[in-house]
């Protein structure tokens, strides 16, 4: 009866959830004048569970990921919890540590936006909001203003720069990041 267990958790956790499909805006509203596109979407499953989905959304034909990563144009990653067991510890946790492989571990560029990267973990950590499943955050770049975090519709807070944008989004989308292949489904263009 034990082995029968052991195998049913080794197949659990060896075939991750990705069947279930997010249902993501098909744009996103940037200000009274501009929407962006939904690009793709990916999911983030490591040991084989599924934890969340992100989803990009961008203009243009761009596929070079470190080119969007870069990019001073209005861009956003939505994260959507894939399971109640995700808690906001365990995704500042997380963010903290993609921020130095977003930069590709450059400590002394890092060093320059400490304080923002503390601020926007701030913003998240004393919101109160429960990443349980199926809510959203979304960060949203727009140039020349910065990067305003939503939890669901609600404006959690603001941070300034675009080197800012740069180190957040290449947490997903930097060359060094955490899970390539989300990566790799995020920037790829849906054929229509």
């Amino acid at each position: 009866m034990r082995k029968f267990f052991s195998l049913i958790i080794v197949f659990c956790l060896t075939f991750p959830v990705f069947a279930e499909k997010v249902k993501y805006d098909p744009e996103i509203k940037v200000d009274e004048n501009l929407t962006i596109p939904l690009r793709n979407s990916g999911v983030f499953a490591p040991a084989s569970i599924s934890v969340y989905a992100i989803g990009l959304y961008v203009a243009g034909n761009e596929t070079d990921n470190m080119k969007l990563k870069d990019a001073d144009e209005p861009m956003a990653i939505r994260l959507v919890s894939l399971s109640n067991v995700l808690r906001m510890s365990f995704l500042i946790k997380e963010l903290r540590r993609g921020f130095s492989y977003g930069m590709s571990h450059d400590k002394e560029f890092l060093k320059t936006i400490q304080t923002r990267i503390d601020k926007f973990l701030a913003i998240l950590d004393n919101s109160g909001k429960k990443p349980r499943k199926n809510k959203q955050i979304t960060f949203l770049y727009q140039p020349g203003k910065g990067t305003k975090i939503y939890f669901g519709s609600e404006l959690l807070g603001e941070i300034k720069g675009h080197d800012f944008k740069r180190a957040l989004f290449g947490i997903w989308l930097n060359n060094n990041c955490a899970d390539p292949k989300l990566r790799d489904e995020a920037i790829k263009i849906i054929k229509k």
